[in-house]
C-alpha cells in the first residue's frame, strides 16, 4: 500500500473522531435543565443624605494652595504654591529663583523673569536674550527695549534703528564776491572744486538764482575794514541761500568762502537692496527709501562728522528722529 493510502485513511479517521466529540458536545448542552434570567432590582431608599458642608471643604481643598519645602536642607518652607501647577524653579548663581515670583531675582537681566515667561522665551539658555525667535531681524533684548513682541515679526523695533552710517562724505561748493559792476549788480565767481571742476562768473542782482540752481542772492551790506596789514580794505557782506541746503551764508569780499555740503554713506544689513550703489551716499537733508518698509519716510537730517541724525515718519504718525554713530 503506497503512502497516498495510508494518508487518505488517516484524514478518514481524524473526520470520524471529530464529528463524534462534536455530537457529543451539543448533546450535553441540551441536557441543561435551567435558563439563565436577570432579576429585577429593587431601589434602596435608605442611603444617608450628601453633607454638602463636607463636599465644600474637599472642594476648596483642592482649590487652594499648600506650603512646599525648599530645596535647603531643614528650612521651612514659607512660600504657597497650587496643587496641581508646576513652578518652575531656576538654580543661578548658587540660589534658587522662582520664575513666578515678581520679587525673585531677575534670571536674565534686565528683561523681568514674567515677560521671559508671558514671551515663550528659552530662558534657560544664557544666550536667550541675543537670539531672534521671530526672525525678524531684533533680538529679543532689542525688542524689549523697544517694548515689542520678540515672538510676533510683525511687532518690532523701527527699521531705523537697523541703519548703519559707514562714513561721512563732503562736497565742496566754494565762491568769491569778486566785485560790484554797478550799484544794483554783483559778480560772484564759482572756483573750481571736485564736483565743479570749471570756474564760473555769475552777475547777478537781489532775489536772482546762480545759473546752476545752487544760490540765491538775499542782501548786500556795505563794509570796510583792516586787513592784517592795517590797510582799510572793503569787507561788504553779500548774504546768499545756499538752495540744496536752504541756509544762508555770508560772502565776504575777495575771500574765498566754501560751503559744504555733507553725505552719509548708509547701509541697512537687513535688506542688502537698499542702500546700495550710488543710493548709499545720502545727502543731508535728502530723503532716501528703505524697500522692505515701503510706508515710511526717511530724511537724513544732519550728518556729523561720528553721526547721522535721520527721521522716520510711517503714515500720520508722529515723525520721530534718531542718531546713528558711526560704526
Amino acid at each position: 500500500m503506497n503512502s497516498k493510502a495510508w494518508d487518505k485513511i488517516i484524514l478518514v479517521v481524524v473526520s470520524l473522531v471529530v464529528l463524534g466529540l462534536s455530537g457529543l458536545f451539543v448533546m450535553k448542552a441540551l441536557g441543561f435543565s435551567e435558563l439563565f434570567t436577570m432579576e429585577t432590582a429593587n431601589p434602596k431608599n435608605d442611603l444617608p443624605e450628601v453633607d454638602i458642608n463636607r463636599v465644600k471643604g474637599a472642594g476648596a481643598i483642592l482649590g487652594g494652595t499648600f506650603l512646599w519645602n525648599t530645596p535647603e536642607k531643614g528650612a521651612p518652607a514659607v512660600k504657597p504654591v497650587p496643587l496641581f501647577v508646576s513652578i518652575p524653579i531656576v538654580e543661578s548663581g548658587g540660589q534658587m529663583i522662582d520664575m513666578l515670583d515678581p520679587n525673585a531675582p531677575k534670571l536674565r537681566e534686565p528683561v523681568t523673569n514674567s515677560w521671559l515667561m508671558a514671551n515663550n522665551l528659552d530662558y534657560l539658555n544664557s544666550n536667550v536674550l541675543n537670539q531672534d525667535p521671530d526672525g525678524d531681524g531684533f533680538s529679543s533684548i532689542q525688542e524689549w527695549e523697544a517694548k515689542t513682541g520678540p515672538t510676533d515679526a510683525d511687532s518690532h523695533p523701527p527699521y531705523a534703528s537697523k541703519i548703519q552710517m559707514i562714513s561721512r562724505q563732503q562736497q565742496e561748493y566754494k565762491l568769491k564776491f569778486a566785485s560790484r559792476p554797478d550799484s544794483e549788480s554783483f559778480q560772484v565767481t564759482r572756483l573750481p572744486t571736485a564736483r565743479w571742476p570749471q570756474r564760473d562768473n555769475f552777475y547777478l542782482k537781489i532775489g536772482d538764482v546762480s545759473e546752476d540752481k545752487q544760490f540765491r542772492v538775499d542782501s548786500f551790506e556795505e563794509k570796510r575794514a583792516r586787513n592784517n596789514v592795517g590797510i582799510d580794505v572793503d569787507a561788504s557782506v553779500l548774504t546768499i541761500t545756499y538752495l540744496p541746503k536752504e541756509e544762508q551764508a555770508q560772502l565776504i569780499r575777495n575771500i574765498d568762502t566754501v560751503i559744504p555740503t555733507y553725505y552719509a554713506e548708509l547701509a541697512f544689513p537687513l535688506d542688502p537692496s537698499s542702500l546700495s550703489g550710488n543710493d548709499r551716499y545720502v545727502k543731508e537733508g535728502d530723503a532716501f527709501n528703505i524697500v522692505i518698509d515701503p510706508e515710511t519716510k526717511y530724511r537724513v537730517v544732519k550728518v556729523n562728522e561720528n553721526s547721522v541724525v535721520i527721521s522716520y515718519q510711517k503714515g500720520d504718525s508722529p515723525e520721530q528722529t534718531i542718531e546713528i554713530n558711526k560704526n
